[in-house]
């Protein structure tokens, strides 16, 4: 009988079926319309930050090479092809070299963060205390940007960390309550959420990925701003943990697969960018919810099966095999030839010791004699 805890993929497939809605949404609308912007809200206050907390649970030190090699394999084969599809589209891709395209910035963010394991498992109290910095004042970093994922790397970092030292326990603790914890926190989640659709809460800081001067924020309202996103963040992801599904159905079928929904979904937003532009001029917003909540089911349903999962890992694997070889045939030659050495060693003590025998069996008659 499997030990795995089905929540946890259950948390990520509700999670990877936001990533989803919430681009899907983006597309429709930036943030302009209130029936879609209440959603969007609730969704980008905390899905982020919960998706690396629970990344942060399964992250481990023992096979950290080879994860950073097969995400550095996808994200360079997914830029030329997210570029590729946007020039077919007729869409500006807006190329730069260190910057990550869209989506694929958390599959960088997650490299940096697979790095820090070691550490974590070293010196978790440090680890924790200099993530807590980096995530509250980084964006006192002077060019805090988009390049190469470093700013939403440090602003997501505590959660990673806090999910790799804390995240089993959390999740334990989250499913142990009954109807009323249950209810209590997916209430009090929704609290914060309604306080920033209140007051218009900029998107970009619920993004992570711009710095104070941007934002026209000193530190203290920046870094002050930054922890009360986080604490919601965080209360949400308790509440998604307390909610998700035990059983191995579904969601949990979804989250063991959300790498490959959240590679390839981005190729189907895309493509509906021109047939959503502008749509809501006629199409009242209440009715595009519930258009991009089926258009949001469709795509997830289709890029979780079996197919997409498997081609992607084994495209993956396959690529690192191969790079491998050359260093793999290396240590065979090696290993070989201290095999061949040692058997002739062991060949030339036999016969040396052979060679001795013989000579004392000739020896020993004439000793007789004598």
């Amino acid at each position: 009988m499997s030990s795995r805890d089905h929540r946890l993929d259950a948390a990520k497939g509700v999670l990877i079926f936001m990533v989803v809605l919430g681009h899907i949404m983006a597309a429709v609308t930036p943030w302009d319309d209130a029936s879609l912007r209440i959603f969007q809200t609730a969704i980008y206050a905390f899905h982020m930050p919960a998706f690396v907390f629970l990344t942060g649970m399964t992250a481990r030190s023992g096979k950290i090479p080879h994860r950073v090699a097969f995400l550095l394999i996808l994200l360079v084969t997914a830029l030329p092809l997210y570029y590729g599809w946007m020039s077919m589209l007729g869409l500006d891709p807006d190329f730069d070299f260190l910057v990550p395209y869209w989506i694929t910035w958390f599959l960088l963010a997650l490299v940096w963060w697979l790095l820090t394991v070691p550490l974590i498992e070293r010196f978790p109290r440090t680890m924790l205390s200099l993530s807590l910095a980096a995530g509250l004042f980084g964006g006192l970093i002077p060019e805090y940007d988009y390049q190469l994922s470093i700013a939403r790397a440090l602003a997501f970092w505590p959660f990673f960390v806090i999910g790799k030292l804390y995240g089993h326990r959390i999740l334990a603790w989250a499913g142990s309550g009954g109807l009323g914890r249950r209810a209590g926190l997916l209430g009090a989640a929704m609290v914060p959420v309604g306080v920033f659709y209140h007051f218009d809460v900029d998107k970009l800081w619920f993004y992570g990925s711009r710095g104070f001067e941007f934002m026209d924020a000193t530190a203290a309202e920046g870094s002050a701003l930054r922890g009360i996103i986080a604490l919601c963040a965080m209360l949400s992801t308790l509440a998604v943990l307390a909610w998700a599904p035990r059983g191995a159905g579904m969601w949990a079928t979804v989250g063991r697969r959300s790498l490959a929904v959240y590679l390839m979904h981005g190729f189907m937003v895309r493509a509906l960018n021109r047939p959503l532009d502008d749509i809501l001029e006629v199409v009242p917003g209440p009715i595009m919810v519930i258009v991009c909540f089926i258009l949001s089911a469709l795509t997830t349903w289709l890029f979780a099966l079996p197919l997409w999962d498997k081609g992607i890992r084994r495209y993956g694997e396959g690529i690192i095999w191969l790079a491998t070889l050359p260093h793999q045939w290396v240590r065979a030659t090696i290993r070989k030839g201290r095999e061949r050495s040692a058997q002739q060693a062991e060949r030339e003590r036999i016969e040396q010791k052979e060679s001795s025998q013989e000579a004392y069996e000739q020896e020993e008659p004439a000793l007789s004699r004598r």
